[in-house]
């Protein structure tokens, strides 16, 4: 073991010195450099697999003790990962409480027909939320694993639980709710929604932000169920005992479940929609009109005078006969929410949020339909709940259930503790000059070797 040590090890500085002699620019270097850095790192990843196995089959006592007994040797495995492909050998053993088992995957947590390691498909899966599968794999590795296989991960993926130190009370909350509108495979439209709560607009010189913001998507679940796990989310965070909640939104039928989770948040009509179904009512206006209707309708609703509000729309749907439908369905869409709107010139704290279009825009959209793109239920119901959030983990399959011996763990942990008691020997035989070196001989002083 120690002779491969110090070959791969040898080898791995005389490729480099050999890239370094070569010349050329600096980007020719550092490609050729990542690729020797990486193949020496999964030759050393291989010798560490292959250390532990021989440590396992070598403790023929303990192993014998918890009932492991050798089957079959050097079975070959490779796995690729983030440095390319894993090679190594390992023993297949026999248990007495019935089965076969390949400790040395157990002790690397290694699925036994996994070709892709964990690493590399949470990187695939992190690289995914923002590219196509074929670009996730074109990134992360070369190319070489499938876009089937990238979609793979990510249906094994799910959202990780974030982690929430105390709960706090802050004066106000807002949350908004919108959704994102996507395409099926075989061209269904579907919606995917999203909740983002947060403290309210905070500023850093020029530029907005929403001050300590979340997020939620869940796709398939009832209205009744996400709203659940958001009020659940946010009494993991706040105490709501003095807090003020604003919700934000165009008033779908699924937001509006929200009163029966949370019923003391106060409805404000979602700016963007406000402004669309505004409009939509005075569309077909010369430009001076269109103003002066905008700005009368605008104080109508602010102060909630419906009356006002009707005589100018039945003025525009008279003047404007063929439009007079849109007028009236974006006239009766405005009176719904006429106290969503008004809210925002009674209440000052109303206007501290609203930012559902660019949630959206930003978290879900981006990625889900942007672009020409149909997806799968599946594949939505674990790809939404992922991009709302920071962490992701990829879920374990059964077969990770393993566990190994408390013993076999320590004989595990001390064959990979040895590896780094190898020396590496003799320098390189083309180094110039010598270096003084007492005590064992490491990687570093070859290298500061070969130089001088």
């Amino acid at each position: 073991m120690e002779k491969i040590v110090t070959e791969t090890a040898n080898n791995f500085i005389k490729n480099i010195l050999e890239i370094l002699s070569a010349g050329g620019g600096m980007e020719k270097i550092e490609i050729e450099s990542l690729r020797e850095v990486k193949a020496c790192a999964a030759k050393f990843i291989g010798i560490h697999a292959e250390a532990v196995d021989a440590a396992i089959v070598e403790d023929k006592a303990i192993r014998r003790e918890h009932g492991y007994y050798v089957e079959r040797r050097d079975d070959k495995r490779s796995i690729t990962t983030l440095v390319g492909e894993v090679s190594y050998s390992r023993t297949y053993f026999k248990k007495a409480s019935g089965g076969y088992e390949y400790l040395t995957d157990t002790v690397l947590e290694v699925e036994p027909r996994s070709r892709v390691s964990d690493g590399l498909s949470l990187a695939l899966v992190d690289t995914a939320k923002d590219v196509s599968y074929a670009k996730s794999s074109k990134y992360v590795a070369d190319g070489d694993i499938s876009r089937q296989t990238v979609m793979g991960k990510v249906r094994q993926s799910q959202a990780a639980e974030n982690h929430v130190q105390q709960r706090r009370s802050v004066p106000e909350l807002h949350i908004d709710a919108d959704e994102a509108h996507i395409t099926l495979v075989g061209g269904k439209r579907s919606e995917v929604p999203l909740i983002s709560v947060y403290e309210g607009i905070g500023t850093k010189g020029k530029r907005t932000f929403c001050e300590n913001v979340f997020h939620i998507s869940e796709y398939g679940k009832a209205p009744d169920e996400l709203w659940e796990q958001a009020l659940t989310e946010i009494e993991r965070r706040y105490d709501l005992t003095d807090t003020k909640i604003y919700l934000h939104g165009d008033g779908a039928k699924w937001i509006q479940t929200c009163f029966e989770w949370i019923p003391q948040a106060i409805f404000v009509l979602d700016k963007y929609h406000k402004n669309k179904a505004i409009k939509n009512v005075t569309a077909g206006l010369d430009k001076g009109r269109r103003n002066n209707f905008d700005a009368a309708i605008r104080q109508a609703l602010a102060e909630e005078d419906l009356q006002l509000f009707g005589e100018m729309v039945a003025a525009l749907c008279e003047e404007l006969p063929e439009r007079a439908d849109k007028i009236k369905n974006s006239a009766i869409y405005l009176q719904n929410f006429v106290s969503g709107i008004s809210i925002c010139e009674k209440d000052p704290g109303a206007n501290n949020g609203g930012c559902t279009e660019p949630h959206v825009s930003h978290i879900l959209s981006a990625r889900l339909s942007s672009r020409p793109m149909a997806w799968s239920k599946k594949t939505l119901v674990q790809l939404a709940p992922i991009l709302a959030v920071k962490n992701f983990e990829i879920q374990p399959k059964k077969s990770l259930a393993l566990e190994l011996p408390e013993p076999l763990k320590k004989v595990a942990d001390k064959a990979s503790k040895s590896l780094s008691n190898y020396s590496l020997g003799m320098p390189h035989p083309n180094a110039i000059g010598t270096l003084p070196i007492t005590g064992k001989i490491t990687g570093t002083q070859v290298l500061l070797k070969c130089f001088t």
